[in-house]
C-alpha cells in the first residue's frame, strides 16, 4: 500500500461541513439541517414548501446556543498535522546523544529557552515559556501508544478515535464526549476552526459544527442585497405563512441559520492576525468570548512532515503557535481565564536521527502542551530514551495519549472518561482543579510524576546483594541520616536489561537509631507521601519493595529521622519483553513447622535448609516458573535471618527475612521456582518456626501484567482516607481498590499494596483476601501490640473490585498505599 501524505490523510478522516451520514429521509437535526443551508446547500435563501420526503413525518426541535455554565470547562485542542518534531520542540539539550543524532538539525544549548538543566522550549517559543515560568503549562513527555504505526493516516486514526479498546466505530474521543452531553446544550458544544470536521469532533450522533476562519458562513453578508434577503427570511419566520409545517419549520430553521451568524459575526466584526493558527486561535478565543454554549474547540495546522529542510520550515511552524497562544489569550476575557484549556497533539513525533536532506522521517513519542491558568505546570511523564530506542531505532513511548485524554475528560469536561475511551485510564494531575474554581497557587512550575509504567512481565532471579550501607556495598558507605535522600541506580548493573520498568528487591533497615520511615520512587520525580519501611531500633525490619525506576535507570530512597543502615536484596524486575504474568491466588497456607502442614513439624535449626514443594499446591499452576508468598518467622531463640531460593540452585549471599530472638515478623517474597516444583528455606542462627502463605504464581503466558503505578494512600483508617476513621475490629474491612489511586476500573486482577498495622491493641494478625468470600487461614502481617509494621501484599480483587481486610484481635488502625497493579 502506498503511504498518503499528511493533508490527504487529514482531508479522509475529516467530513466537510455538509456532509452527513443519512440512513433514510428522516433522522434530521436542527444542527444538520442548519449546516446544510449554512453551507449552501439548499441554495441559501430557497423559498416555498420543502416536501415531507426530504425530512419524514418529523419535525426536529431546534436548539439555540445557551451560554455555558460558571463551572462548565472549555477545551480548545491543537493538532499539529504531519507528524511534530518533539525533540526540536522540548528539547533535551542535556543530552548529548540528542546532538550527536542529528548534528545538522539539533538546536545549539545557547539557543534553548531552558526549563531546567535538561531540557528546553524551541527559541521561537518565548511566549509559552513565559506561561511556563507563571506554572501554567504541563509538559507531558514521551506520548504515544503501544505498536506504533508509521502510517499518518493510521497513526491520525488512532489518535482521534481515541479508545483503549471496544468497536472500532467511525467516531472521535471528543464526539463521543458530545454524544453524552445534555440535548438542550449539545448542539453548539463542539466547534472546528474549519470548512471541515476532523474525526476526533464526530460521535455516533453528534458531532462539531465547522465555522470558517474567515466568517464567509450563510448570514454574516454586509451587502445591500445580502441584508434585504436576510430581512425577507426574518419577516417570512415572523408568523405562519399558511402553507403547511414544512415551511414553517424552514422559515424558522433559516431564522436560527441567521440567529447563530448574528451571534458569531462579531467574532469576524475586526481583520485578523496573519498566520494560519494564530488566526484560527484568534477566532478560537473571540467564539468563547461570546459565550454561545461551545465547550470544545478544534483547530488544527499542517505541515509538520519535515522529511527534508527541517531548519528552514520548523522554526515559522513553532514562530506562528507562539504567536498563536499569544493573541489568544490577548483577545480571550479575563472572566474566562479560569475556565479555558488548551492543549496539543500530533499524530506522531520524528525519528531521533536526522537524515543527509537536514529533515527526519515518521517517529513515534513526542511531548504535548497542556495550557492554563488551573494547570498545575511542570514535567509529566518520563522522557523517552535516546539510547534505548525501539528495534527500528525509534522512541519508545512513557506516556499513552489516552491517559492525557483521560485526565482532560475528567478533570476539566466534567467526567465520563471510562466510557469514551472505552477502558480506565491513569489520571496524571496536572489539573488539580476544576474550571471557574481558583487556581492553585504554583508561581514555580513543579516535576510532577509520571503515574504508570508499560505493561510488563516479572523476571526473577537467584536472589543478589545490591546494596549494604554497612560496608559500602552499592556505593554508600555509612548510615542515612536524617532527611537524607540517596539515588541508587541500576543502570548497566546487575544484568537489568534496559526495558525493566521496576525492579523487586527485598529492603531491609538494620540499625535504627530512632523511629522513623523509608521512602522509595523514581528517581527524578517528587517523593510521593507514602511509606515503603517503618525501622525501629533494635530490630532489622524487611519489606519487599517493587520500585519503579526513574530517572538514569536510578531509585530514591528517603530516611525521616535518626540513622539507618539499609541492605538491599534483588529479587528480579518486570520488563515489557517478558510474557511471564501474575496468576493471583486466595492466600493459602503451604507450611506451618508448628502443626505439620506442609510436612515438617519441628523449627528450623541453625545452619539448616529445608526443601518445600510450592506448584501444584494452594492453586499455584504446575508450570508456574516464580511464586509469591508471605513467610512469617515466629518464636526464633536467636537474631537470624532466612535465605529463599530456587531448589537445586546455589544458595545466595541475600536475607528474605529478618529477626531478632523472640519477634514474630512476616515479609513477602517473590521466588524463582526451582527443582521439582520446589524452593529452598535458610535458616542462619538458633531455631524458628516458619509460616508460609502462597499469594501468587508467575506463568509464562499468564495474562496479568504488571503496572507500576506512582505510590498513592488509597487507605488510612486514622484520617478515614477510604475508610470511616475508626480503628479495624473482627469485622473484616472492605476497601475498594479498583477505579482507584490510578487502578482502572476494569481489566484487573490484583493490586500491589503496601500495608502497614498501626499500633495494634494487641498481638494480631492481618489477612487480605478477595471480596465474597471467607477469611483464609493464611495471614498477610503480623503485629506486636504498640509496633508499626508494614507489609507488601499482592491482594486479588473480588468480583466488585475490592479486597477485605481481616483483623485478628484487638483494634488496629490499617494504612494502605498502591503501588501498582496486574491486568486480568
Amino acid at each position: 500500500m502506498t503511504e498518503i501524505d499528511s493533508n490527504a490523510a487529514r482531508h479522509l478522516l475529516s467530513r466537510r461541513a455538509y456532509e452527513e451520514d443519512r440512513p433514510g429521509p428522516r433522522g434530521w437535526t436542527r444542527r444538520t439541517f442548519l449546516q446544510a443551508i449554512g453551507a449552501g446547500v439548499f441554495g441559501g435563501a430557497a423559498m416555498g414548501s420543502i416536501g415531507s420526503n426530504w425530512f419524514g413525518g418529523e419535525i426536529p426541535e431546534a436548539w439555540a446556543g445557551t451560554p455555558i455554565g460558571a463551572h462548565d470547562g472549555i477545551l480548545v485542542l491543537i493538532t499539529m498535522y504531519g507528524g511534530n518534531d518533539g525533540l526540536n520542540t522540548l528539547v533535551p539539550y542535556g543530552n548529548g546523544l540528542y546532538y550527536s543524532s542529528r548534528p545538522n538539525i539539533a538546536i545549539a544549548p545557547a539557543q534553548v529557552l531552558k526549563i531546567d538543566d535538561q531540557v528546553g522550549f524551541h527559541p521561537e517559543l518565548g511566549y509559552l515559556k513565559s506561561l511556563w515560568d507563571a506554572g501554567q503549562v504541563a509538559a507531558v513527555q514521551g506520548v504515544g501508544y503501544p505498536n506504533p504505526d508509521l502510517s499518518h493516516f493510521s497513526s491520525m486514526a488512532t489518535w482521534m478515535i481515541g479508545k483503549f479498546a471496544g468497536p472500532s466505530a467511525p467516531t472521535g474521543w471528543l464526539g463521543r464526549w458530545l454524544d453524552g452531553q445534555p440535548g438542550a446544550t449539545a448542539e453548539l458544544a463542539g466547534a472546528s476552526i474549519d470548512t471541515s470536521v476532523p474525526l476526533h469532533m464526530v460521535g455516533a450522533v453528534r458531532r462539531a459544527v465547522a465555522i470558517s476562519e474567515y466568517g464567509d458562513m450563510f448570514g454574516t453578508g454586509t451587502e445591500g442585497q445580502d441584508v434585504r434577503m436576510y430581512d425577507g427570511i426574518r419577516a417570512m419566520a415572523g408568523a405562519s405563512a399558511g402553507r403547511g409545517q414544512w415551511h414553517d419549520m424552514y422559515a424558522a430553521t433559516m431564522r436560527r441559520q441567521l440567529d447563530l451568524a448574528a451571534d458569531v459575526a462579531p467574532v469576524f466584526a475586526t481583520d485578523l492576525p496573519g498566520g494560519e493558527l494564530t488566526r484560527k486561535l484568534t477566532v478560537a478565543a473571540r467564539l468563547i468570548n461570546a459565550n454561545i454554549g461551545m465547550r470544545v474547540i478544534d483547530v488544527g495546522l499542517g505541515g509538520f512532515d519535515h522529511h527534508e529542510n527541517e531548519q528552514g520550515s520548523h522554526p515559522a511552524l513553532m514562530r506562528d503557535l507562539n504567536a498563536a497562544l499569544q493573541s489568544f489569550y490577548s483577545t480571550l476575557h479575563p472572566e474566562h481565564q479560569t475556565r479555558v484549556t488548551l492543549m496539543t497533539a500530533s499524530e506522531f513525533g520524528r525519528t531521533p536521527f536526522s537524515n543527509d536532506s537536514g529533515g527526519t522521517d515518521h517517529g513515534t513519542a513526542a511531548p504535548l502542551f497542556v495550557i492554563g491558568t488551573n494547570v498545575r505546570g511542570g514535567l509529566y511523564g518520563a522522557p523517552p530514551s535516546l539510547a534505548a530506542l525501539d528495534e527500528d531505532d525509534r522512541l519508545v513511548f512513557t506516556t499513552d495519549f489516552r491517559d492525557v485524554y483521560g485526565t482532560v475528560l475528567d478533570g476539566w469536561l466534567g467526567g465520563a472518561a471510562g466510557s469514551v475511551l472505552g477502558g480506565g485510564y491513569h489520571n496524571l494531575g496536572f489539573l488539580p482543579v476544576g474550571p471557574g474554581d481558583a487556581p492553585v497557587g504554583n508561581p514555580t512550575p513543579i516535576v510532577v510524576v509520571p503515574v504508570a509504567s508499560r505493561e510488563s512481565g516479572f523476571v526473577p532471579i537467584n536472589p543478589v546483594r545490591i546494596f549494604d550501607t554497612r560496608d559500602g556495598t552499592g556505593g554508600h558507605s555509612g548510615a542515612l541520616t536524617a532527611g537524607e535522600t540517596w539515588t541508587f541506580s541500576f543502570k548497566d548493573k546487575f544484568d537489568v536489561p534496559s526495558d525493566a520498568v521496576a525492579a523487586a528487591f527485598n529492603l531491609t533497615s538494620v540499625d535504627a537509631t530512632a523511629p522513623t520511615f523509608i521512602t522509595v520512587w523514581p528517581t527524578g520525580e517528587q517523593r510521593p507521601t507514602t511509606a515503603n519501611l517503618n525501622p525501629v531500633p533494635g530490630l532489622a525490619v524487611p519489606n519487599l519493595v517493587v520500585a519503579r525506576t526513574g530517572t538514569d535507570f536510578s531509585i530514591n530512597l528517603y530516611n525521616l529521622a535518626g540513622g539507618v543502615h539499609l541492605v538491599g536484596d534483588l529479587v528480579g524486575y518486570f520488563r515489557t519483553q517478558s510474557d511471564r504474568g501474575l496468576v493471583p491466588l486466595t492466600p493459602a497456607r503451604l507450611l506451618d513447622t508448628r502443626d505439620d502442614t506442609g510436612g515438617f513439624s519441628t523449627p528450623i535449626g541453625p545452619g539448616q535448609s529445608i526443601d518445600l514443594t510450592v506448584n501444584g499446591r494452594g492453586g499455584v499452576p504446575d508450570d508456574a516458573t516464580a511464586v509469591a508468598l508471605n513467610i512469617t518467622v515466629t518464636q526464633p531463640t536467636a537474631a537470624s535471618f532466612l535465605t529463599v531460593w530456587p531448589t537445586g540452585d546455589p544458595m545466595p549471599l541475600a536475607a528474605s527475612i529478618n529477626m531478632v530472638d523472640g519477634q514474630t515478623v512476616s515479609n513477602l517474597v517473590i521466588a524463582r521456582v526451582g527443582t521439582d516444583g520446589k524452593i529452598s528455606v535458610f535458616n542462619k542462627f538458633g531455631t524458628s518456626h516458619v509460616v508460609v502463605d502462597v499469594l501468587a504464581g508467575f506463568v509464562n503466558g499468564a495474562p496479568g501484567r504488571y503496572v507500576a503505578l506512582t505510590p498513592s494512600r488509597l487507605l488510612d483508617t486514622r484520617d478515614g482516607t477510604g475508610a470511616p476513621k475508626a480503628p479495624v475490629g473482627q469485622t473484616p474491612l472492605t476497601v475498594a481498590l479498583t477505579g482507584k489511586n490510578g487502578v482502572p476500573p476494569t481489566g484487573v486482577s490484583a493490586v500491589l499494596l503496601n500495608v502497614t498495622a498501626v499500633r495494634p491493641s494487641a498481638s494480631t494478625f492481618i489477612t487480605v483476601y478477595p471480596t465474597g468470600g471467607a477469611p483464609p487461614l493464611a495471614a498477610n502481617l503480623t503485629a506486636v501490640a504498640g509496633q508499626v509494621v508494614p507489609n507488601m501484599v499482592i491482594a486479588r480483587v473480588g468480583g466488585d473490585g475490592a479486597v477485605a481486610m481481616y483483623n485478628n484481635t484487638g483494634l488496629v488502625d490499617v494504612v494502605a498505599d498502591v503501588q501498582g497493579y496486574f491486568t486480568s
